[in-house]
């Protein structure tokens, strides 16, 4: 890589972290480019080489997790012996992420702004459910399910639950008790996923 590719590569990382300091402190409403450049200690026209306007750079931000459970799912599925407790550990691990990682947590709020719902909500939604959907099925080839379920529908529905989860932790506590809910969610759906033997032996943490 030539010396002029590295110092790009590295002022379009500046940027990228600076704007999540600056979205997760101001929120993606109230910031400016200003103020990111700022934070990221480059010139206006340093920024436009990499990002054409605020929305663009919350895009960036949002394509960067766009692994991110992939990796969660090859991490926990190196831990566990279970498919079926890979998924509900990577559940956790995903939401601890939302506490400790920054590009996590302004991932995912910026998903929950209108400007970037319709052009990324859907992309990302449907990596998330391709991954469920694979821990589901090694679950299945594993004998961990119970008989009759739908790997594919139970894959969308349990995105979409901990989508709303996370709606309702953010609007209800400010995202506090999402561990909680999640942990309680767990344990009252589990038993309709798989066998009752299974079940005795997961981990709800």
């Amino acid at each position: 890589m030539s010396v002029k590719r590295e110092r790009s590569t590295r002022t379009r990382a500046k940027l990228l972290r600076a704007a999540a300091e600056v979205f997760d402190r101001e929120g993606f409403a109230g910031s400016s480019l200003t103020a990111v450049c700022a934070r990221a200690e480059v010139s206006k026209g340093a920024l436009y080489c990499h990002f054409r306007s605020k929305e663009a750079l919350g895009v960036a931000i949002i394509e960067e997790q766009s692994l991110l459970w992939h990796r969660l799912r090859d991490e926990q599925l190196a831990k566990e012996e279970s498919p079926a407790q890979a998924l509900i550990s990577m559940s956790f691990e995903f939401v601890r992420r939302l506490d400790t990682d920054l590009t996590v947590r302004v991932s995912s709020k910026l998903l929950r702004e209108a400007v970037f719902f319709d052009v990324a909500a859907a992309a990302q939604v449907v990596g998330w459910i391709a991954v469920v959907r694979d821990l589901l099925s090694q679950a299945r080839d594993n004998g961990e399910l119970r008989e009759g379920v739908n790997v594919r529908h139970a894959a969308e529905q349990i995105v979409a639950e901990l989508l709303g989860l996370q709606l309702v932790a953010q609007a209800l506590s400010g995202g506090t008790d999402l561990r909680a809910r999640l942990a309680r969610w767990w344990r009252a759906s589990s038993g309709c996923l798989v066998t009752a033997s299974v079940r005795e032996t997961l981990r709800f943490e």
